[in-house]
């Protein structure tokens, strides 16, 4: 499973502030963790709506212990196609693309029911 008896506390904790999308020739500190540079606005808001799921944001739980969050925080995020030719339909609610990652990665009901319980959405 994704959690141990322990883990409903973990997640009830914030591990992440809201991601936004920067615009192009706008640097940012070591505050910040880029997570990639899109060819289109596109896909770098349907990267912005996955990063804002409940599946990854319970993913990036997993490694991250302490309000720092370095790039192997992440190791357990999957990476994902962002481009019209995904498997995941970008388009939808963030809602809809969480039940999407749930049936990609064969989450268990229990495993559903965990993260739907825990993890708070995000707009």
């Amino acid at each position: 499973p994704l959690y141990s008896s322990a883990a409903s506390d973990v997640y009830k904790r914030q591990v992440l502030s809201t991601p936004l999308v920067g615009v192009p020739v706008v640097g940012y500190t070591d505050t910040f963790i880029g997570i990639g540079a899109f060819d289109t606005e596109i896909e770098a808001n349907a990267c912005l709506k996955y990063i804002k799921t409940k599946f990854a944001r319970t993913m990036l739980g997993t490694l991250k212990a302490t309000q720092h969050n370095p790039r192997e925080t992440w190791a357990n995020v999957p990476m994902q196609d962002f481009t019209s030719e995904s498997d995941i339909n970008w388009d939808a609610p963030i809602s809809e693309i969480d039940k999407q990652l749930y049936s990609k990665y064969r989450l268990s009901d229990e495993e559903i029911q965990f993260i739907e319980q825990n993890v708070k959405s995000m707009a």
